[in-house]
């Protein structure tokens, strides 16, 4: 029942951890309000004068005055909560929606980026959503920059965009979004905040509202982002495949970004990234989570939380791997899909050393975009491995 979970926020406070702590031994907000009933000290001392405070009666009052204007609560109990989204650390208990909440059900791809944007990026961005097949839709925000060029172009190429505030649904971040918020709800568009319709942003809003937008999603794409950008909070708390476009190295407001390469993130070479990082995570969502968690690492082998290695590195990241076996053998085409990966392949095994993308390029003569899916199938069959931008054969 939704009164349950208004009860929590109000008696618990909107963000704090003891909810999904309360939601996760109980099952749900009214078996928690039940146990607390009939244990007031279940709460602590510091939270059980506030909950005795709070009656079922105001927590009904609230939800009637919430609902009246179209906003759909989207509970741990719905069909509809995103089965990403309850993996995270503190797990929001219940969504506030406006807007098309069928958008849930499409595949996810989160796409943020710097407040501040190149003319690059910025020519970058709708190259990227032209081309991204429409059963996605895109998660993000719209704060100035990139991420606001983001929306745009997904209205304009008939993407799916899903807002994540850092607010309440009746308040407008940032200022002078209104319009554009109502244009987006106009063109089948969804807004989500965790937060109670008439909550303020405040500092600490903005990093929850980052682990929403980084567990949300199945690929995480960072367009842009210096050194201490906001956007990396983004990148820390998601545990999806991440990406970012290929950037010049040597410009400060690229460096967050190239930064996420040398720790594990990969190149975004074309659609084919994320079409095959979504079917990988999938799979990967399907299985217990300690094999999901090193399904996920083959594309992320260094967290960006993490200096040390997250994935199993131990005969080029194959678990099932015998060095016995493998020790001396020469490749051969029946170990490939296809003769453009046994090609490949044989191309990087044979530069000595490591080798850049752009030396495969040159090398093969084929495109990024051509070569985006077969460099991730090798990768995960685990006949190559990648450090940064760099490939060598296993």
């Amino acid at each position: 029942m939704e009164k349950y979970y208004i009860w929590l926020l109000l008696a618990v406070g909107e963000g704090r951890p003891e909810i999904s702590q309360l939601i996760k031994r109980f099952g749900t907000a009214q078996k928690a309000y039940e146990a607390f009933e009939s244990n007031t000290a279940l709460l602590g001392a510091e939270l059980t004068a506030k909950a005795q405070e709070t009656g079922l009666d105001k927590a009904e009052k609230l939800l009637s005055s919430i609902t009246a204007d179209g906003t759909e609560l989207i509970t741990w109990e719905s069909e509809n909560y995103p089965e990403h989204l309850r993996r995270i650390e503190n797990p929001p208990c219940v969504l506030f929606a406006k807007g098309d909440s069928s958008l849930l059900s499409k595949k996810l791809v989160t796409i943020v980026g710097s407040r501040s944007m190149t003319d690059y990026t910025a020519s970058v961005i709708p190259d990227i959503i032209e081309r991204i097949d429409k059963e996605y839709a895109i998660v993000g925000t719209l704060s100035e920059g990139c991420d606001q060029l983001t929306c745009l172009n997904a209205l304009k190429y008939g993407i799916a965009f899903i807002e994540i505030m850092p607010c309440g649904l009746s308040r407008t971040y940032p200022a002078g979004s209104r319009s554009m918020r109502r244009f987006l709800l106009e063109n089948g568009g969804l807004l989500i905040s965790e937060f109670l319709p008439k909550t303020n942003s405040s500092p600490g809003s903005f990093l929850r509202r980052s682990r929403i937008i980084g567990g949300i999603s199945y690929v995480t794409l960072v367009m842009q982002a210096g050194a201490k950008s906001g956007t990396l909070n983004t990148a820390e708390y998601s545990s999806a495949p991440l990406f970012v476009p290929p950037h010049d190295i040597f410009r400060k407001d690229y460096s967050g970004a190239v930064n996420a390469v040398r720790k594990g993130a990969k190149l975004y070479l074309g659609p084919a990234s994320i079409d095959k990082a979504y079917e990988h995570a999938l799979e990967a969502e399907m299985e217990p989570e300690e094999t999901a968690d090193r399904k996920r690492a083959k594309y992320r082998t260094v967290s960006t939380k993490d200096k040390g290695s997250t994935a199993d590195t131990k005969n080029g990241g194959n678990e099932n791997a015998s060095p016995e076996k493998n020790a001396g053998k020469a490749p051969e085409r029946s170990d490939f899909d296809s003769d453009e990966q046994f090609s490949l392949y044989m191309f990087i095994a044979g530069a000595g050393s490591t080798v850049s993308l752009e030396e495969i390029m040159a090398g093969t003569g084929r495109s990024p975009e051509a070569l985006a899916e077969d460099l991730l199938d090798l990768e995960i069959a685990g006949k190559i491995t990648c450090a940064g931008s760099r490939y060598s054969a296993v």
